[in-house]
């Protein structure tokens, strides 16, 4: 009877165990096929030079798909992140963590020209109506947000794609922008526009370049040259820094994260130009957005003027940075030459809430961990 026991609990068991395999083996199909099955599907970002990928799960079928003549176009609704505008399979902006981008590229040039020491009166007010560019940015974010400066009197924005103009008026929030009467649309090739403005003579306050990113770096570590690679060569920013106001306009641009190697790169290369050219100590800025690549993306703000080194001191490679017994020296005075009182007023002022920007994000955004300052201001020792 022992016995019969035994052999018939070890038959049970066996058949347990292939009952629990075979569950298992039905649960990992179940995962495989739960995508399709309640129509979603997965919005990839991959960056194979650091062998990393992230995915954002949105809802199908599309709200818009539109094939235009440079790009297909895509409108998603997710369940978190709100509308996802996507162009090639590329996702650009969420309506949930959009604000972190745009708000700063909207915000932090115009509150530096009017929040300058120098460019306030007596009565510490600035009288100019500004004149703004936005190159890029079809989405229209940055231009909804520049309308909440009262100060701002036009904007010239200038997009390639018009699709993505008409797209976006119809399925993102902020799609009455171009409504407004202080914003011009001008449809054609940024960086044609600006050398044509430029030769004119024709000059602005602001100018925002909202652009894709300049190149990929592909599987194998090949370079994949991309359209928007123009908006970056040299002739390009001569072009904006002579249509800027002579020795106070400012130039904003969206300049990569630092956590890939090549865009540290990069960051470190336009910083060397735009001194070149004549941009009084250009500043790269951090911006935290949980849909990007890595989390984290950056700007480059430069004034056309010589600042006469008012500036903040960096951290070079060398040890200028560091104190007695090694000890690091932090720099606390941050864009000296900015009335914070003044752009606290001026935040205080405008015509609508934001949701990331405030002044205090503004001052530490150019706080950057050292590894980069180190890199990016320094001698450019590999990482």
């Amino acid at each position: 009877m022992a016995l019969k026991y035994s052999a018939r609990l070890q038959i049970a068991f066996l058949a347990l165990n292939l009952i629990l395999s075979c569950t298992q083996q039905h649960a990992s199909a179940s995962d495989d096929t739960s995508l399709a099955a309640s129509s979603r599907k997965k919005v990839d970002e991959e960056e194979d030079e650091i062998g990393y990928i992230q995915s954002l799960i949105v809802n199908t079928p599309a709200v818009a798909s539109v094939e235009s003549s440079y790009q297909e176009i895509e409108v998603y609704d997710s369940d978190h992140f709100g509308k996802v505008f996507v162009l090639d399979d590329c996702l650009q902006l969420t309506e949930r963590d959009a604000p972190h981008y745009n708000e700063m590229l909207a915000h932090v040039p115009v509150m530096e020209y009017l929040g300058r020491r120098s460019s306030t009166t007596s009565s510490g007010t600035n009288d100019d109506k500004l004149k703004v560019l936005v190159v890029g940015g079809g989405d229209g974010y940055v231009v909804s947000e520049l309308l909440k400066h009262p100060q701002i009197e036009s904007i010239d924005h200038v997009e390639l794609d018009e699709e993505v103009i008409n797209v976006s008026k119809e399925h993102l929030p902020w799609g009455d922008a171009w409504k407004d009467e202080k914003v011009n649309l001008i449809i054609g090739d940024g960086a044609a526009y600006v050398k044509q403005q430029a030769d004119k003579g024709e000059s602005y306050h602001v100018i925002v370049q909202d652009a894709s990113d300049p190149f990929w770096i592909d599987e194998d570590g090949g370079v994949t040259t991309l359209p928007s690679s123009v908006l970056y060569d040299t002739s390009h920013f001569e072009s904006l820094y002579k249509l800027l106001r002579p020795k106070e306009g400012v130039l904003i641009f969206q300049a990569e994260t630092y956590n890939i190697p090549s865009n540290l790169e990069s960051i470190r290369k336009w910083r060397g130009l735009l001194g070149d050219i004549g941009f009084g100590n250009p500043r790269y800025g951090s911006i935290s957005i949980s849909t990007y690549p890595t989390g984290q993306i950056g700007f480059f703000a430069a004034h056309a003027r010589d600042d006469g080194g008012g500036g903040e001191k960096v951290c070079e490679a060398s040890d200028a940075c560091v104190g007695d017994g090694g000890v690091v020296v932090e720099e606390m005075e941050i864009l000296p030459e900015m009335d914070w009182n003044r752009i606290l007023a001026l935040f205080y002022g405008l015509s609508g809430k934001t949701r990331y920007y405030h002044p205090r994000i503004h001052r530490s955004a150019y706080d950057l961990p050292l590894w980069v300052e180190q890199y990016v201001n320094g001698d450019g020792v590999n990482i």
